[in-house]
């Protein structure tokens, strides 16, 4: 089902949204959506959200959400209140956040470390504060900008 809504998105490629099961039984069991945005477009999470409140998924399910990682490629400002990504090609930013896991807790720090300000930095992590029971996760709206918990990070050349 929210496969089926996230290929709707028009800045989506069809073929590229992927259902991959955690386990191997008979019945419906967690898995991971995974889906990459046109060439040249970007996902709006607004729109996500929206398409997958659209189908059934905002009514009554015993179904949820784990998490929502995202990748996102911009500009890294650092400023006294923090870290924030400003994403290339779009008025979006994300602020970026430690992650409060032990394995990724001291990436948003090196990655302060390792990025100047004029380098093109790739972030991946987890939109914090956005899991739990399908009706009761899409009724809560992220706030804008979404923070993300940074788990993974690349920092390319200059811009």
């Amino acid at each position: 089902m929210a496969c089926d809504a996230t290929a709707r998105l028009y800045d989506v490629d069809e073929d590229s949204v992927v259902f991959k099961k955690l386990q191997k039984t008979k019945r419906y069991d967690q898995g991971t959506i995974t889906f990459r945005a046109r060439k040249g477009k970007l996902i709006d999470l607004d729109k996500l959200h929206e398409s997958v409140w659209a189908t059934r998924l905002s009514g009554g399910t015993r179904s949820g959400l784990v998490s929502l990682e995202v990748t996102a490629v911009g500009q890294l400002v650092v400023t006294k209140d923090g870290a924030i990504l400003k994403v290339a090609g779009s008025d979006s930013q994300f602020i970026l956040i430690r992650s409060p896991d032990e394995k990724h807790a001291a990436l948003l720090g090196k990655l302060q470390a390792e990025a100047g300000s004029d380098a093109l930095v790739r972030v991946t992590g987890r939109i914090d504060k956005y899991a739990g029971r399908w009706p009761e996760v899409l009724r809560n709206r992220p706030t804008n900008p979404r923070r993300i918990l940074v788990t993974s990070f690349q920092v390319n050349k200059k811009l």
